[in-house]
């Protein structure tokens, strides 16, 4: 990004509303070079402007500069390190176990959040339905048909950082796909630098 425009995304982090007199001020640059950039930042979705009246009532209403959520995803984000620190914390107090039965009661409820299956909804179906509602989970998945039985990718694991340290997080998943669709996932890979992707042999009855 060019440099002024980080300039005025990072005082508008800090400083969270600024008006175009406040940016040239602090930047050494003149009104309309500054209105230039906030018109590509606001293009970009990454600024917003809000009128806000004088309090002399005398004049235009001024501009407030204020970062809008997709500036935010700019900014150094550090979740992952926070949920392997609470992960770390969880079995050490509560153990092992019991942290994987808490994986499961979050699989649980998100799974009551995907949409059910349709009456006489094939398998196939229903693993479509599943794979697009886990891609609004940050998942990337996708199947195939084998000999054995159906084949379960995701090739993105949004908490791979705390996976590669707690093997127990993958309980997530396992249980996840259990209850969406009532089959018992058995791993194949687990993600490692060599798969790059984490799978799953369901195998179906023959009944559906």
């Amino acid at each position: 990004m060019q440099s002024t425009r980080q300039e005025i995304l990072e005082i508008l982090k800090i400083e969270r509303t600024a008006t175009v007199e406040d940016l040239a001020g602090r930047l050494e640059l003149t009104p309309m070079t500054i209105r230039h950039h906030l018109n590509v930042l606001q293009a970009q979705n990454l600024v917003s402007a809000t009128k806000v009246r004088r309090s002399q009532k005398v004049g235009r209403p001024r501009l407030i500069y204020t970062l809008t959520e997709a500036a935010d995803q700019l900014f150094p984000q550090n979740y992952g390190e926070l949920a392997r620190r609470i992960v770390t914390e969880l079995k050490e107090t509560v153990g092992k176990d019991e942290t994987r039965a808490l994986l499961r009661r979050v699989a649980s409820r998100l799974a009551k959040q995907a949409p059910p299956p349709a009456a006489g909804q094939s398998f196939e179906d229903r693993l479509n339905q599943v794979a697009r509602f886990l891609e609004g989970q940050g998942l990337l998945t996708r199947w195939q048909k084998t000999d054995q039985g159906y084949v379960f990718i995701n090739s993105n694991c949004p908490y791979r950082q705390v996976a590669k340290e707690h093997g127990e997080t993958c309980e997530l998943d396992i249980a996840l796909i259990r209850e969406l669709l009532g089959v018992e996932p058995k791993r194949l890979s687990d993600g490692g630098q060599e798969e790059q992707a984490c799978s799953y042999l369901l195998e179906v009855p023959e009944q559906g």
